[in-house]
């Protein structure tokens, strides 16, 4: 992207406060891995799993709703399905093909894969896709598409901003 994606601004409001916004909505708590402002990484640029791994070694939460930085069509209903879903299946639960948002019940399994694939010297995928598989996670028909859609470049985020202001 070129810039800190969690301070893009969506309807004058930066991303990281509309993802703050969204778990609030929820009534869950809030917890901001990365960046200058959440929980450091204590493996930078290792993407989302090792930010998990960062979250985890910090607090000790019972579950996780992960949600990335770079959805700006997400909604309330499609992270109550996932909360809803996963609560009631006590399994990794997200859309099919699209990793995050996940819920993530926090188990003894999931921390020992998580010490296992950041262990030094582990050649394993650190990849949500494999940790979804050996968790025995569940994969959810996609019902709103767009509030899916993620931006990872600034055409993809003018493409996404537009999509919003039709929307309003």
């Amino acid at each position: 992207m070129g810039s800190d994606k969690a301070s893009l601004q969506r309807n004058h409001q930066t991303m990281k406060d509309f993802n703050q916004a969204l778990l609030s909505e929820l009534g869950l708590d809030v917890v901001v891995a990365g960046g200058s402002s959440g929980i450091p990484d204590l493996i930078p640029r290792a993407g989302p799993l090792a930010a998990i791994y960062s979250v985890l070694q910090t607090i000790q939460p019972s579950e996780l709703l992960v949600l990335p930085v770079d959805m700006p069509l997400l909604t309330t209903t499609v992270l109550g399905v996932l909360l809803e879903e996963g609560e009631k299946a006590g399994v990794p639960v997200c859309y099919e093909d699209c990793y995050l948002p996940l819920y993530l019940p926090v188990t003894q399994a999931l921390r020992d894969y998580l010490d296992k694939v950041f262990t030094e010297g582990c050649d394993q995928p650190r990849s949500l896709k494999r940790m979804l598989t050996a968790l025995h996670g569940r994969q959810l028909p996609i019902v709103d598409a767009n509030a899916l859609l993620n931006a990872n470049t600034p055409e993809e985020w003018q493409r996404v901003v537009k999509m919003l202001d039709n929307l309003d």
